[in-house]
């Protein structure tokens, strides 16, 4: 990267356009990585209500194991 700021052979619109490239790279990478992050968030914790619910007598087993299902857990 730093060879590309010395302007050997690269002028400053190319330089300028491929670091808006890799920063939305960058950008979206990381905002995928958030979306991932609040999924499994929302699942762990829809999980841990239906462990609580059934541990509590609220639902059966057998609808436990189908909740279960639905939420995609492995456990």
């Amino acid at each position: 990267m730093v060879l590309l700021l010395q302007n050997d052979g690269i002028n400053d619109l190319q330089t300028f356009i491929i670091i808006i490239v890799v920063l939305l790279i960058l950008w979206v990478g990381l905002r995928q990585m958030g979306r991932k992050r609040k999924r499994r968030a929302f699942r762990s914790t829809s999980l841990g209500n239906l462990r609580r619910r059934y541990v509590q007598g609220e639902i059966s087993e057998e609808e436990y194991e189908k909740q279960k299902k639905k939420l995609g857990a492995d456990n």
